[in-house]
């Protein structure tokens, strides 16, 4: 009984550990990161991502890979500083009341967010904020959609959902103020710094000056020891944390190149497509069946066609055909398909009437656009009738348009060629799928001569077959039985250029700002057995890598960061060496050090102590003390500077005339002040992220 009922025990609470595990386990791989031990979930992190695209959807920007990366690090360092300020806040019972968040968005305060960093509520032609688009902005998100088409339910849930985001903004934006507010209170700008500060900046000194550069002295005259390498690191620990592990990659890259089979098949190809081009009385078919550009069915100005179109453009009659010619890894066949005398450009003007989708009232609009379009034929302006339509779209202004801009915008062949004979300042009307337009020509350009040009671009791409030649020469290297603990020798004897052992943070968005390489730091930062080796296919490029080490989240590596310390003790030591050089020889003037320095003398001007950078030297504060307090014509130094040790002399010194008022006083403590917020901002951040901690688990689904 005692082994029945022992056994049950163990079995019950055996049974609630794994149980518990699980949930932990689960919690573990549903995490992004953690902030002061506050998980952010994935899908947390998911949601802010996709409000981020949404916004730049909304924007009309492409979303690229390259975009995508840099929003979701920008989302991912909202999310912190979020958590790091939001936890201070709470804890000294910072808040934002709904009566100040009213005040911020809809009130006489409005936050700089809304005015300056989202653009939804800016206008781009005046760069000023306006209300009314914020006004209309929230009016739309808090629409009841109960009897809404979906559609427009969802577009209404979207714009909700992008204004509750804003309001966080704001009144994240409103919190770190406060906080920050409260942080640079503590470094006081007084009376007697305001004095000495202006009396500083007014005092402007021309300086002689000799430099011998670190560069000049060869590592081998100075020594550091692998211990004063490890105590600096040990005595700077906290300035080489990482958030995220650390990763070490072999690997190398294999491109795919057509061969000449590809080449000459893209060749015969060719030949085909200038036959049909030359009896074609579509050319747009042709161009369609052969191309990987489309046939643009307009006339262009010679400045938009290539050197080698342009040359043919000028000789060729109507009709005729030009190639295949090979430009690289491109076929090219041209056919002039026309020729015309005619303006370039017309400044147009464009009044939108959008047909209706969800109630069926087309007669309604039609009836509508008639009167605009009867009103103006009238003798009412253009510009009049259309912003009464719409207010900010200046009077309807499209601007300059050639007919290829038309094109892209959208519009038939026959609009074009519409717009471009409409007698100028007569309005006239064209209908497109969806809008009734309402159309005026103000101006047009001098006539010139244009040519509608059919292109056949055909580029020479790896075939499936050359693509498979590659992939078999390195499933072979990929089966050789030592692969991992020999790949670099391996790789390398079969001729490919090695990458040994780069260091990549798990967070990196790709090798060696290689497109499509995230995907190989997933795997290694995700790779259990050190060692694996794995092949990743890109387009026209292959990518075999092998995970060599992973270093966890916490302090980086001596190993990764020695050869930055190393550098930095090096050009003590050198400075260290220079100087006392100089000191043993007991020389007084600036052309005898600058002798035995193998340098030269050379002057700097206005140069005073608030002087931030200093023309041809940079950031070297020293010349700055320099400038402030060396008695005059008296040879300073040798000291150690930035880029390597100065002697320098006050040639002169100059004080300025303007005289320490009041309001003066004020503005610069205030520009100091804001120094201390900007400064505090930057290392409180940092401190936070340090003392707290951040740690980045973003890699394992990223």
């Amino acid at each position: 009984m005692v082994i029945v009922v022992g056994v049950a025990l163990a079995a019950f609470v055996l049974g609630d550990l794994l149980m518990s595990g699980g949930t932990l386990m689960e919690r573990g791989h549903t995490r992004a990161f953690v902030v002061d031990g506050n998980v952010v979930s994935i899908d947390e992190y998911h949601n802010r991502v996709a409000l981020f695209e949404e916004i730049q959807r909304m924007l009309g920007r492409q979303l690229d890979e390259n975009t995508t990366a840099q929003i979701r690090e920008a989302a991912y360092q909202q999310m912190v500083r979020e958590r790091l300020i939001g936890g201070q806040a709470r804890r000294l019972g910072l808040t934002v009341t709904v009566a100040e968040l009213n005040d911020l968005i809809h009130g006489t305060h409005i936050s700089p967010i809304l005015t300056h960093e989202l653009p939804f509520f800016i206008n781009p032609e005046t760069g000023m904020f306006e209300r009314e688009w914020l006004v209309e902005f929230h009016s739309i998100a808090h629409l009841d959609t109960r009897d809404m088409h979906p559609h427009h339910r969802a577009l209404v849930q979207e714009r909700h959902d992008m204004w509750m985001f804003i309001e966080q903004m704001v009144a994240l934006h409103r919190l770190e103020e406060k906080y920050l507010t409260l942080l640079s209170s503590a470094v006081m700008v007084n009376d007697v710094e305001d004095r000495k500060t202006f009396e500083l900046s007014q005092q402007n000194a021309d300086i002689a000056f000799a430099m011998r550069h670190f560069f000049t002295v060869p590592d081998a005259d100075v020594t550091v020891t692998d211990r004063e390498i490890r105590d600096f690191y040990n005595q700077h620990r906290n300035n080489f944390m990482m958030e995220a592990p650390l990763v070490q990659i072999s690997y190398f890259v294999r491109e795919i190149f057509p061969s000449d089979d590809d080449f000459a098949n893209v060749e015969a190809e060719a030949f085909r497509a200038a036959e049909e081009l030359a009896t074609a009385t579509n050319p747009a078919i042709v161009v369609s069946d052969f191309s990987d550009t489309p046939f643009f069915d307009v006339f262009l100005n010679e400045n938009l066609l290539t050197p080698s179109q342009v040359e043919f453009v000028r000789t060729a009659a109507i009709g005729e055909v030009q190639g295949p010619t090979r430009d690289g890894d491109v076929f090219q066949v041209y056919k002039l398909v026309d020729r015309i005398v005619a303006p370039d450009s017309i400044q147009l003007r464009a009044i939108p009437v959008q047909m209706p989708t969800i109630f069926e009232q087309d007669s309604l609009v039609l009836q509508f656009a008639d009167s605009l379009y009867n009103a103006i034929r009238g003798g009412t302006s253009f510009i009049d009738v259309a912003n009464s339509i719409d207010p900010r779209s200046n009077g309807g202004e499209v601007g300059v348009v050639r007919e290829i801009d038309l094109l892209m915008h959208g519009l038939s062949t026959d609009v074009i060629r519409a717009a471009f004979a409409a007698p100028v300042g007569q309005p006239f009307r064209v209908s497109i799928p969806g809008q009734e337009l309402i159309l005026q020509v103000d101006d047009r350009t001098r006539p010139i001569t244009k040519h509608k040009i059919a292109v056949v671009n055909m580029p020479v791409i790896p075939s499936e077959r050359t693509t498979n030649n590659v992939d078999n020469e390195l499933n072979q290297f990929l089966a050789l039985p030592d692969v991992g603990p020999r790949f670099n020798e391996l790789a390398a004897e079969r001729g490919f250029m090695i990458m040994p052992s780069a260091s990549v943070p798990a967070s990196a968005p790709g090798l060696a700002r290689i497109p499509g390489t995230r995907q190989v730091i997933t795997w290694a930062a995700n790779e259990r057995r050190m060692g694996s080796v794995r092949r990743f296919d890109l387009p026209n490029l292959r990518i075999v890598a092998r995970v060599d080490n992973i270093t966890p989240a916490g302090p980086v590596p001596l190993s990764e960061v020695q050869e930055d310390i190393r550098m930095q003790l090096l050009n003590d030591r050198k400075a260290e060496l220079i100087i006392n050089e100089l000191e043993a020889q007991n020389l007084t003037s600036l052309d005898a050090f600058a002798t035995a320095m193998n340098s030269q003398v050379d002057t700097v001007r206005f140069v005073n102590f608030t002087t931030q950078r200093i023309s041809g030297l940079g950031h070297e504060p020293v010349i700055n003390a320099v400038s402030a307090f060396a008695p005059l014509n008296t040879v300073q130094g040798p000291m150690r500077g930035n880029m390597g040790v100065f002697v320098a002399s006050v040639i002169e010194r100059t004080q300025g005339a303007d005289e320490l008022d009041v309001q003066l006083q004020e503005f610069q403590r205030q520009m100091r002040a804001n120094e201390n917020t900007e400064r505090l901002q930057g290392q409180s951040i940092a401190v936070l992220r340090n003392k707290l901690g951040v740690r980045d688990y973003r890699f394992r689904f990223w």
